[in-house]
């Protein structure tokens, strides 16, 4: 395997219109977003969730975060989602990581049917 594919990773991400925006109401969408070299995938209702599931593959290849996005990694790890790599996370100014966090469940995998 060559070094470009070998730090080179392929998503599809596929999204679809559930209800169209109204006058007084937002249109609401869907989607999913699938790693082609392991066949996972996530499905998906923000843009959000897209990041949650590139951000564990970023890291894998080393990269290092923005504040922001470490944060936000803390947070999906205590929701349950799994971050290959989420021991080299730490809060922004390099202390441990928090325990305890709170989920937002507004950012919840949809069930399937």
């Amino acid at each position: 395997m060559d070094l470009i594919e070998f730090n080179t990773h392929s998503f599809i991400v596929k999204i679809w219109l559930e209800e169209p925006a109204e006058e007084h109401r937002k249109g609401r969408w869907r989607g999913h977003i699938t790693h082609v070299p392991s066949g996972e995938r996530r499905y998906l209702k923000s843009l959000g969730g897209v990041m949650a599931f590139i951000v564990p593959y970023l890291i894998s290849m080393g990269v290092r975060l923005e504040a922001y996005w470490r944060l936000r990694s803390l947070l999906w790890r205590g929701r349950g989602v799994q971050i290959p790599g989420a021991d080299k996370l730490s809060d922004a100014d390099g202390g441990p990581r928090p325990q305890g966090v709170t989920p937002d469940p507004s950012d919840r995998r949809p069930a399937e049917q």
